[in-house]
């Protein structure tokens, strides 16, 4: 399922760019996505009308005025789509793909055992049935007979096997562990250096068509957490235990059942796709698919010239303009299932101290710069659920702008202003500074903000811009930042452990911050074991409100997010559950 958030929640991020791509579906994993941040729910304009597809009744559409009025450019490849994105880091792989971009690649290539439809609820994809034992331990999968990877072989409960195994390998450094860390026989497996354990004894393969994993305990989000990752080919990817560097040198050839076949890739420009004629949901209607790398300087022009067919873009009242201006673009938009962030490395003796953490919530402008980007569009983001989520509770510190408490807090901390305005503490100035990425109008609107309401604490912000791509490897990858800011594409369940749990405080896991909380550890266990949803929710509500007092992250912002479809683009179907690459092996391409 998605890849955003935890269990029901597909996490995402949300707010910032003009540009391109993000989404805050989940994609095809089920589990949280960084990304840079989304777009707005557009400016009413002329006024939107409901025309989508979509049964659900939060996607909203501004129909195009002229949609004949489609450029040369786009009449001119009458058999390709063409959509625009981020950058992607290049792990084209579904246990290794670290960001929403990646995650589109790996979607298009692979399928998994499950989807989930538009509300988040799990679906049959290449499982076409599944049963859980009574004590809720056991998932058994029944696959789909006849599915075949591009490379002619036939998908069977060995290579779901095989991919399940390799999230458990002793060396294995993807931010997917969180999915088979729970299965019986893990540890033994993972810790097992010299092979004596040569099998992961929570997976059975029963028979070609037929696995089961079995838990330690009860996991409530494991269906919409852990089975929709794309399935590899055991025979393409097979390594000898310990040696997963085989996966990581076919980063770019990936290969898979899915309803696209990986042609090229040219990094920093664009990813190229032919349709698997032998697709087994029906092969593709578009030929071919480009994912183009655009950004906010560049994406309305792509949009409006025909250089891409589909892209997110901020809903902001002038951009919405220019797009209906062009007369042949529609423009959907739906509450994102994401939010926005800065991430502040704990392991700092400077940001240890929540009570500093705290001061720089109270001593940013949020509000203001919300005003700002945003432009009525946008919400300040208290805690890391989504607005859309069954769990998300209205009822923690709402931060406002303080900038007297935020001093006051940073002097009790023992950060005292020098002479020259500045504080320090044992001799060491308060400086930040602040990875970012380039090509994003959020990040613009944001860096004088924070410049200047933290210089007025007597704070030194530096910000050091550079492609998402290489800020995603510092964070996650490396560990290797003082603050950074993203956001985060949701899962459909609002399981935080994908994210926050103690076992993601590892190079390559998402808990990049290294926040490490007992409490938080605790009812993040008791969510996971607790299956009536009220008292889940009740569970996740006390975390919410934790999260909201220590501050892992300053949280940021809301959004919703916002497309602009060609007119010649016909059945593509998109809301906060479901991205663009999952159905669209259905859509068309039109001469309006």
């Amino acid at each position: 399922m998605k890849k955003k958030a935890p269990a029901f929640l597909v996490l995402l991020m949300v707010v910032v760019l003009i540009l391109t791509s993000c989404s805050s579906s989940t994609s095809g994993t089920g589990q949280n996505q960084p990304q840079q941040q989304a777009q707005q729910p557009p400016a009413q304009g002329s006024g939107p009308v409901d025309v989508s597809k979509s049964e659900s009744s939060v996607v909203k559409v501004i129909e195009a005025s002229n949609p004949a009025n489609i450029p040369a450019a786009a009449k001119n490849r009458p058999d390709t789509l063409i959509v625009g994105t981020t950058a992607p880091s290049g792990k084209f792989n579904p246990i290794y793909a670290d960001s929403v971009y990646d995650s589109y690649v790996t979607e298009l290539v692979f399928d998994g055992l499950l989807m989930n439809d538009e509300k988040g609820n799990p679906i049959p994809n290449v499982a076409e049935s599944w049963d859980i034992s009574e004590d809720g331990k056991t998932y058994t999968f029944h696959l789909k007979k006849g599915i075949k990877f591009t490379n002619g072989q036939e998908l069977t409960a060995k290579d779901v096997e095989f991919t399940y195994t390799a999230i458990a390998d002793p060396n294995y450094d993807g931010p997917r562990m969180d999915s088979v860390m729970d299965l019986v026989g893990y540890d033994e497996y993972h810790n097992d250096k010299e092979g004596k354990v040569p099998k992961l004894e929570g997976i059975k393969v029963i028979d070609d068509y037929t696995i089961s994993f079995t838990l330690k305990d009860v996991k409530a989000s494991a269906l919409t957490s852990d089975f929709g990752y794309g399935i590899m080919c055991k025979d393409y990817y097979n390594f000898e235990k310990g040696n997963i560097q085989k996966l990581k040198d076919l980063f770019l050839k990936p290969m898979g059942s899915g309803a696209y076949v990986f042609k090229d890739y040219k990094a920093g420009q664009e990813i190229d796709f032919e349709a698997n004629p032998n697709y087994w949901k029906g092969a593709p209607k578009i030929k071919n698919l480009i994912m183009k790398v655009t950004n906010a300087d560049t994406v309305i022009q792509e949009l409006t010239t025909g250089g891409v067919d589909v892209d997110i873009v901020a809903a902001r009242p002038e951009n919405i303009k220019m797009l209906q201006d062009a007369g042949f673009i529609n423009i959907i938009y739906y509450p994102s299932n994401s939010y926005g962030y800065i991430g502040w490395n704990l392991r700092l003796d400077k940001f240890k101290d929540k009570r500093v953490r705290q001061a720089l919530m109270y001593g940013l402008n949020r509000q203001g710069f919300i005003d700002a980007y945003y432009k009525g569009y946008g919400q300040v983001c208290n805690a890391p659920v989504s607005l859309v989520s069954w769990a998300y509770t209205d009822d923690i510190n709402k931060y406002p702008y303080d900038p007297d408490k935020a001093n006051q807090l940073l002097d009790e901390a023992g950060w005292v202003k020098g002479s020259d305005g500045f504080r320090y503490k044992d001799g060491e100035k308060f400086v930040i500074h602040w990875m970012t990425y380039t090509g994003s109008k959020y990040v613009d609107t944001l860096i004088p903000i924070v410049k200047d309401n933290w210089g007025k604490l007597g704070i030194e912000v530096v910000p050091e811009l550079m492609e998402f791509s290489t800020l995603s490897t510092k964070v996650y990858d490396e560990q290797n930042f003082e603050m950074y800011n993203m956001a985060w594409s949701l899962s459909i369940d609002p399981d935080p452990s994908g994210i926050f749990s103690i076992s993601q405080d590892v190079k390559g896991g998402f808990n990049s911050v290294g926040w490490r909380n007992d409490e938080s550890e605790k009812l993040i266990e008791q969510g996971l074991r607790e299956t009536d949803q009220q008292k889940r929710k009740e569970i996740y509500q006390q975390w919410i409100k934790l999260a909201n007092e220590e501050l892992p992250y300053l949280f940021l912002s809301y959004s919703d997010d916002a497309y602009g479809i060609s007119s010649r683009v016909k059945g593509l179907k998109i809301s906060p559950y479901e991205d663009w690459t999952y159905y669209i092996y259905q859509a068309e391409l039109v001469n309006p």
